[in-house]
């Protein structure tokens, strides 16, 4: 499984955030999770498990400081795929 992110300024305040997920072929996923800052800002479950993910979460974090994403993404088989990205 790809599990990818990007952040951008937002002009209000904060930052918005984008990731996705990707299945590889013969997996899907059943779940996705973000973390902003340690806190839950996103927790879904999918029934049925779907191949493609995508989400953005505006306002996010603090601006100015330091600022951390983290995103699980689980596979049907239970597997975990992460991505964590740190900026400041």
């Amino acid at each position: 499984m790809t599990v990818t992110g990007s952040h951008a300024k937002n002009p209000a305040e904060g930052w918005d955030v984008c990731v996705a997920a990707k299945a590889d072929q013969g997996e899907t996923i059943a779940r996705a999770q973000i973390l902003v800052n340690g806190f839950s800002a996103y927790d879904e479950s999918f029934n049925p498990p779907i191949s493609n993910w995508q989400q953005q979460l505006k306002q996010q974090g603090q601006y100015p400081g330091s600022n951390a994403v983290q995103v699980i993404a689980t596979s049907d088989q239970g597997e975990d795929t992460e991505f964590e990205e740190l900026w400041s």
